[in-house]
């Protein structure tokens, strides 16, 4: 395993610990709660699935899952309401207050951060190593 899938498993990695602590602890002031302890799970389930399945794959989990987490902490840094999470999808969330909103989006930016670049430069350093004309991997 190298490259882009390292990378994956170790996010996977790290999600899937989010995901017992927000399982465990549940602090409500930082949105720590079961619905989003779901939400880092699945996505540490896809990406275990995508390290396993190639660098392709990997790349493509990066991007969506940096994506995903840029916006994610982008809605939660102007809005106060973070999208990933089966609660605020049922319409139960109630908005963080400006000061705590700030700190509560800098993981989900930071792991979106890492995730994308990581996923860009990995994706195009496999695409200049690709021989002209051979399939993709």
């Amino acid at each position: 395993m190298q490259g882009s899938r390292k990378i994956t498993l170790g996010l996977a990695i790290v999600l899937a610990l989010l995901s017992a602590f927000d399982f465990a602890v549940g602090a409500p002031a930082l949105r720590l709660n079961a619905d989003t302890g779901a939400v880092h799970a699945a996505a540490a389930i896809w990406g275990v699935a995508a390290a396993f399945s190639g660098r392709r794959a990997s790349n493509v989990f990066l991007v969506a899952a940096g994506l995903m987490f840029c916006a994610d902490a982008f809605m939660g840094a102007t809005r106060g309401l973070y999208y990933l999470s089966f609660e605020a999808m049922r319409g139960a969330a109630e908005p963080l207050a400006s000061p705590a909103r700030y700190w509560a989006s800098l993981p989900s930016a930071a792991l979106g951060l890492v995730a994308l670049v990581n996923g860009f430069v990995n994706a195009g350093r496999d695409a200049k190593a690709r021989p002209q004309g051979a399939p993709p991997v």
